[in-house]
Parts: structure tokens; C-alpha cells; sequence
């Protein structure tokens, strides 16, 4: 299930997902990219797959990253 989508450019698109595989259920942010000769968006490697008990440890880092953004 596709829960926020950050558009990067016109090929390129982060997706935050939370997904179930084999009863396992997680969640993902992973990059998706449209190749030249297709029409829709596929995954790529690029991303990470986490456990949904550690979703606010991730929200948190982010949230420092982005008070920090115009820090060098």
C-alpha cells in the first residue's frame, strides 16, 4: 500500500510503502524509476525495507536531518 510519494523528476520517484510478504509485514522507502521504453514506474535496489516498530526512530532522524539542512 502506497502510503507518500516524493516526486524527484519526470523518471524518478521515491515511494513509502508498507508492504506484506510471506505474513511478514514492514515497511519500505525505496527509489522507482521509469526506464525509456516503458510507461510505468518499476523498483529499484535503492531503498530500505524496515520493521514498522522502528517506524518513529526513522521519522526522528529524518526530522534532525531536516533541521540540519542548511548546515554543511
Amino acid at each position: 500500500m502506497t502510503l507518500h510519494e516524493v516526486n524527484i523528476s519526470e523518471t524518478t520517484k521515491i515511494l513509502i510503502t508498507k508492504d506484506t510478504v510471506n505474513d511478514k509485514t514492514f515497511g519500505q522507502i525505496r527509489v522507482w524509476t521509469k526506464p525509456k521504453d516503458k510507461e510505468e514506474f518499476i523498483p529499484t535496489k535503492k531503498g530500505l525495507a524496515f520493521d514498522l516498530g522502528i517506524t518513529g526512530d526513522i521519522v526522528q532522524g529524518l526530522l534532525e536531518l531536516e533541521d540540519h539542512k542548511g548546515e554543511a
